[in-house]
């Protein structure tokens, strides 16, 4: 079976609040890659990912609007002699894939794929996957100290709390003037379903799942004056919930089953629905960091700060724990 990559770009779920007279409508979108080395975002419409030279990858880009209503998804732009991409319209969520395979002859190379999302009377928002391509042999490069490349990618561990050594970018140029520092955060899931019989239909579960919640340090950052205790313990604290929130997208994922007249159907069908249930704990996950920032003031409410570390210590203590 396949090999899927639910990517959340930047720690969250992609997400444009754009207003429409009557109220607001949010746009939310979500990549899955199958068979990419790594993959990693800005924090917004760019997604990075590592790919190997002959060997195909499939691309899946979902994209919903909320509250429902008719959702458009186009190709703006492929590679030179790559397949053209397809469109997708619907109602609510619509799914576009896209499948490709680098040529002999492309590893170094750097390309791009460019899908455009829009919804009724909201300016139209172009999401883009940059295709890194490497040699199906080759060795990775090395980031800072000679440490191999997949190394930048932290994962959550208990026993292993953060440094600001692991704060490895710069600051970029157009940071938020109220942040100090900034955690680059992932959360990903690979599921493989498994499919039977059932009378006339077939039934796919999950058959095998791994989700993640991991630190891209490679491109966390961090102001001279904001490497105390006090901000790396904020900083903690994002990632502590990146994985209490991956603990709730794991819990939820694990019992999902779908049917089909086919066992490609009911696989299909199995991976959209954890698509929807991903992109509804991403968007839990992104209120809630959100809403950490503002009641602590990005970390500078000492007593906001003591009373949202308590709270994320004890959704951390809980295996399944109860998140808003």
């Amino acid at each position: 079976m396949g090999r899927w990559l639910g990517v959340v770009l930047g720690g969250v779920v992609g997400a444009a609040a754009l207003g429409l007279g009557q109220g607001a409508v949010t746009l939310r979108w979500a990549w899955e890659v199958e068979a990419a080395r790594a993959c990693s975002s800005n924090g917004g419409t760019l997604l990075v990912c590592q790919v190997a030279e002959g060997g195909t990858t499939s691309v899946s880009l979902s994209v919903s609007a909320d509250p429902a209503r008719a959702v458009h998804v186009a190709p703006v732009s492929v590679p030179p002699g790559w397949p053209t991409g397809s469109s997708s319209s619907g109602w609510g969520t619509v799914t576009t894939r896209y499948a490709f395979t680098p040529p002999p002859g492309s590893a170094g190379r750097r390309v791009e794929i460019v899908y455009r999302a829009w919804t009724d009377g909201v300016a139209a928002l172009d999401l883009k996957l940059v295709v890194e391509i490497g040699a199906s042999t080759s060795s990775c490069p090395s980031p800072p100290g000679g440490s191999p490349a997949t190394e930048a990618r932290l994962p959550w561990r208990a026993d292993r709390p953060i440094t600001w050594d692991d704060f490895w970018a710069p600051p970029p140029s157009d940071r938020d003037p109220q942040a100090a520092a900034g955690i680059a955060m992932i959360i990903e899931y690979e599921l493989v379903p498994a499919v039977v019989r059932e009378g006339a239909m077939w039934r796919a579960r999950v058959g095998s799942l791994t989700a993640t919640a991991a630190m891209e340090r490679d491109r966390s950052w961090a102001l001279p004056d904001r490497r105390t205790p006090a901000g790396l313990n904020h900083e903690q604290r994002h990632f502590d919930l990146a994985e209490a929130y991956r603990r709730l997208l794991e819990a939820a994922l694990t019992g999902l089953s779908a049917v089909g007249q086919t066992a490609s159907e009911a696989s299909e069908n199995l991976l959209a629905l954890a698509r929807s249930v991903f992109q509804e704990v991403m968007g839990r996950h992104s209120a809630a960091q959100a809403q950490y920032d503002r009641e602590t003031n990005h970390g500078r409410d000492p007593a906001r700060q003591e009373e949202w570390d308590a709270r994320i210590a004890a959704w951390v203590r809980d295996r399944r724990p109860s998140l808003p």
